[in-house]
């Protein structure tokens, strides 16, 4: 990998309603979507503090974006092949579900090394 390589880690969702009436919240609620946006946060200073300037964390919230939807990564969570967030470490699923901020920086460390 060259130096000025970085690893993009993309965070993929597709809040669905969990039951019941959604109702335009997009299945989620105001506070889970704080939370989650807190976790995006934490993800993104792990992974800056443990390899300053050789990573980058995106967002994507499939409900807003068709070409994501629509492409085979964005197509597991739109078929609930996995559930909702998927981490995508460079163009690589690796973890559905939660969003494992010591798991991810370890890989995140195995591919730099």
């Amino acid at each position: 990998m060259a130096q000025n390589d970085r690893i993009i880690v993309r965070i993929l969702d597709f809040p669905v309603s969990s039951g019941g009436c959604a109702c335009g919240t997009g299945g989620y609620f105001p506070e889970m979507a704080v939370i989650f946006q807190q976790k995006v946060a934490e993800l993104r200073e792990a992974l800056e503090e443990a390899y300053p300037g050789r990573t980058k964390v995106e967002y994507v919230n499939l409900k807003e974006s068709q070409e994501e939807r629509e492409s085979e990564i964005g197509q597991l969570l739109v078929t609930r092949k996995y559930p909702s967030p998927l981490v995508v470490i460079s163009g690589e699923p690796k973890f559905a579900g939660s969003i494992l901020v010591k798991k991810i920086v370890k890989e995140v460390g195995n591919l730099l090394h």
